[in-house]
């Protein structure tokens, strides 16, 4: 199997503060003060969520660019929930996107189309399939 990405992360002695380290680039990750953490920086959800708003966001900048739409600025708003789904609870993921400029609803229509195909939206919606390697 070919690693296409890659991180790699440093769990120390201070409670759920971790580093973490891609290629180019490194982040620290904590958890709330209500389970033990400092709160100096995001959870790994939050990071998830963070991930999905700026994929979806450069995915439809990218297609209004190449379309010489003129957006302005894009918010996308992302909240994870829990729903009740024929009596099982699971998560449901919500985007709410807002563009500065006024566009046409078929723009809106399309946009909004495009950004649901982002890769970390299309990584979401599928299977993935995750296993442990021994070192």
């Amino acid at each position: 199997m070919k690693d296409t990405l890659h991180a790699n992360g440093t769990l120390g002695s201070e409670n759920y503060l971790m580093e973490i380290k891609t290629t180019n680039h490194t982040v620290m990750v904590d958890e709330p003060e209500s389970i033990g953490g400092s709160n100096q920086y995001p959870n790994p959800a939050q990071y998830l969520l963070s991930a999905l708003a700026s994929c979806t966001a450069i995915t439809i900048k990218m297609y209004a660019d190449n379309k010489k739409w003129n957006v302005g600025e894009i918010n996308v708003d992302v909240k994870m929930k829990e729903v009740i789904s024929s009596g099982k609870t699971i998560k449901k993921i919500v985007k709410a996107v807002q563009f500065e400029n006024p566009l046409k609803d078929n723009q809106i229509e399309r946009l909004l189309t495009i950004g649901s195909k982002c890769p970390i939206s299309k990584l979401l919606e599928q299977p993935v399939e995750m296993e442990f390697e021994k070192q």
